[in-house]
């Protein structure tokens, strides 16, 4: 009897230090390996495991006492030693069951400390899960500025491969223009020695110019004087030629007589014609008597011509430019007019008048000095040719 309880008892000792040896690795493991949350789950398993072993332990302390007792009390050192026995593997069991106590304790504590590090290890999780997602958007933008880069990379390869050609040819006629700036510059000291020269011969021919400039400003100034001589002898001539002139015309005047049809007031001869034409056809018969239609210089002629007591064409026109009076030996009207009032009105714009380009001195009016008349040139007049003697 008391070898078959030693059996037992030695029998729950292996297995309470193999159930003791597991729990301890289980915990060890599900700490390394699980979660916070998991990890509190096995502890409370492992915990209720123990407790249940011990009761299974207890309920065979008392099975194996209770046989001891029912068979007689046997030899009772046996007994006393092994319920010594069972009595410190009970004192073991609560000593472990304390410290698997103390253990649950602290691997409670633990696992707050462990939630509390897990719920920062999700919440940094959240954070990095954040910053990847931003990387991996940033990752794209610098995927595609990279693929631009290396686009214009191409583009500035092929710029270089040109530039390069662009290169060789500039070295090429920068060659050339370096050849060719060793001929300009032989050319240039040439030019330069040549230009020394110059500068002596423009220097010598500056000091004559200034000694011709002198001579010249002499000869100027006594030219001016000569000038002046010169002009002051020709309107003396011309002054006593005028003067000469007017007396041999009135020598002359004084010893012609009119011709017939011809009378004299001044120093002219007049003709009264006794028939009618246009003013052109009186002007073409005015020059073939060598003479022409009269021009009128003073208020004596007019007064004169006026006291004819003829109705005839003068020789004033603006056949040539509209009211641009002009007499027949091309100049303009310049001495005193003498026109009746409100002429010339060029036919008072009536067509019926036609153009009226043509002067009459009209004597049917009471004052000679408002005698002319613009009239149309076809119509027929008297005329009067005037020739100066």
């Amino acid at each position: 009897m008391a070898s078959y309880i030693n059996k037992q008892v030695i029998e729950l000792n292996k297995v309470t230090e193999e159930n003791r040896n597991r729990a301890t690795r289980s915990v060890k493991t599900d700490t390394h390996l699980s979660g916070p949350e998991d990890s509190g789950r096995r502890l409370y398993r492992m915990v209720a495991v123990s407790f249940g072993m011990l009761c299974v332990l207890q309920v065979t302390l008392n099975i194996s006492l209770r046989l001891v007792y029912n068979r007689g009390m046997g030899d009772k050192t046996n007994v006393t030693a092994e319920k010594d026995q069972l009595q410190t593997s009970c004192n073991t069991l609560a000593k472990e069951k304390g410290q698997l106590q103390t253990s649950y304790n602290t691997l409670a504590k633990e696992k707050g400390q462990l939630q509390t590090s897990y719920n920062t290890l999700v919440e940094e999780k959240i954070q990095l899960q954040t910053s990847y997602n931003t990387l991996a958007k940033e990752k794209g933008q610098l995927q595609t500025s990279y693929n631009t880069l290396v686009e214009e990379k191409i583009q500035l390869q092929t710029s270089y491969n040109t530039l390069v050609e662009e290169k060789i040819q500039l070295q090429t006629s920068y060659n050339t223009l370096a050849k060719e700036k060793g001929q300009l510059q032989t050319s240039y000291n040439t030019l330069v020695e040549e230009k020394i020269q110059l500068q002596t011969s423009y220097n010598t021919l500056a000091k004559e110019k200034g000694q011709l400039q002198t001579s010249y400003n002499t000869l100027v100034k006594e030219k001016d004087q000569l000038q002046t001589s010169y002009n002051t002898l020709t309107e003396e001539r011309d002054q006593q030629k005028r003067e000469n002139n007017d007396l041999m015309a009135k020598f002359s005047n004084l010893k012609q007589t009119c011709p017939k049809g011809w009378q004299k007031f001044g120093s002219s001869w007049y003709f009264i014609s006794t028939e009618t034409k246009t003013w052109r056809e009186s002007s073409q018969d005015c020059l073939e008597r060598g003479a022409g239609l009269v021009i009128i210089n003073s208020d004596k002629e007019q007064e004169f011509l006026f006291g004819l007591n003829k109705r005839a064409w003068i020789g004033l026109t603006d056949s040539v430019t509209e009211g641009t009076w002009k007499w027949v030996d091309g100049t303009p009207l310049t001495t005193p007019s003498y026109w009746y009032p409100q002429q010339p009105d060029n036919g008072g714009d009536n067509p019926a008048n036609g153009e009226e380009d043509c002067v009459e001195l009209n004597t049917e009016t009471r004052l000679p000095v408002k005698a002319w008349n613009d009239q149309s040139c076809l119509d027929n007049r008297h005329w009067i040719c005037e020739k100066v003697v």
